[in-house]
């Protein structure tokens, strides 16, 4: 490719550079129209979202195991929400976890300890100035540590700001639990990682001891020490946020937050059951009959039963919804679906192209 079919791979490189400056240029140009999408009722939207979240899902290694982890991580990151635990921590972990391991490694193998330090030794006598990592750590760690400290110092001018220190019954909430899980599960990892190589085992020991440090200072401070200003929580023992809606001012969260109105702790249950129950609805009849033909019968239940809508628009959107997938997916990208229950029961079904969809 970079011999004899150079002009390929600048076809290659440039075609993507294009599309990109396309892209942005396209949705500055409708940005107004495509914002219109937020005015659609929540019967339509929510199902059409979910139901291209799966087929895209699907296209990680075209298992059902991916199905599984869109099932799994949607509810993890429900529940991290509606306790209050950012979820960008867990997005970059997996987006750059594979980097830093694979770059830590490396650094560890080839300076050992000095690359965490402002002086980098060769090893040939050679001692070079490099403060480039503490610097880094410096600018990360008072991004993080600002806000918390502003926090403290702001409610350290009130009148409220003393502390009470004792056991704390009213800390043994949901999201106190929630910390004891994320510990076992580090304090888990780390047990398990020590059997490992030193470079399998290096970024999960390290990753399990920084996080069983900070959640365990979480927990002991939730348990023992009552500040004198805490963010309120729901009837539900549910950190929620102050008045009017905004976050409660000892808050430091680095995510958005959830915010419910007026409705019931009951209400807001029954409602994440009903979700959840759908998703599972259309994850049970992929593997019976096929995603795709899975994806118009969940678009026509969710729409008629959930959304309420009328029987007309109901069958229109999803019947185009589907047609427009069946056409991308089957046709154009010619997408290996997962095998379901028909075509085991119906084996013809899969040597015919259109309908090879089980």
């Amino acid at each position: 490719m970079l011999t004899k079919n150079l002009d390929v791979t600048y076809t290659l490189v440039w075609s993507v550079a294009i599309a990109n400056i396309l892209g942005a240029g396209i949705c500055f140009t409708f940005a107004n129209q495509l914002a219109k999408v937020a005015l659609i009722r929540i019967g339509i939207l929510a199902p059409a979202v979910l139901a291209i979240t799966y087929v895209g899902a699907f296209q990680g290694s075209r298992q059902w195991g991916d199905i599984y982890a869109l099932l799994i991580f949607g509810l993890i990151g429900w529940i991290m929400k509606r306790l209050r635990w950012p979820r960008p921590p867990l997005i970059l972990g997996f987006v750059l976890g594979g980097l830093v391991e694979r770059y830590m490694f490396i650094s560890t193998e080839r300076y050992g300890a000095d690359w965490l330090w402002i002086w980098r030794d060769f090893g040939d006598g050679n001692v070079v100035f490099a403060p480039y990592v503490p610097i880094i750590f410096a600018v990360t760690l008072y991004g993080v540590l600002s806000p918390i400290i502003r926090g403290y110092m702001k409610r350290a001018k009130t009148a409220k700001a003393a502390s009470k220190f004792g056991f704390q019954k009213e800390a043994l909430n949901p999201d106190f639990f929630f910390a004891i899980i994320l510990f076992a599960l580090f304090a888990t990892a780390f047990s398990i990682a020590s059997t490992w190589e030193f470079g399998a085992r290096l970024i999960p020991q390290v990753v399990s001891i920084a996080a069983m440090i900070f959640i365990g200072w979480l927990i002991l401070s939730a348990m023992f020490v009552a500040p004198g200003e805490k963010a309120e929580v729901d009837a539900d023992g549910i950190p929620g946020r102050g008045e009017g809606g905004a976050p409660a001012q000892s808050d430091v969260h680095f995510d958005i937050s959830a915010d419910y109105g007026d409705l019931p702790g009951p209400e807001i249950t029954k409602r994440v059951i009903s979700y959840f129950a759908w998703l599972l609805f259309f994850f049970g009849a992929s593997a019976v009959i096929g995603l795709l033909p899975a994806m118009f019968v969940f678009l026509v239940g969710y729409m008629r039963f959930e959304g309420k809508e009328r029987w007309g628009i109901t069958l229109i959107v999803s019947a185009a919804i589907w047609l427009v997938s069946y056409f991308l997916f089957h046709w154009l990208l010619i997408i290996p679906w997962p095998q379901a229950l028909v075509g085991d029961w119906f084996p013809g079904l899969r040597t015919i192209p259109w309908a090879n969809l089980f």
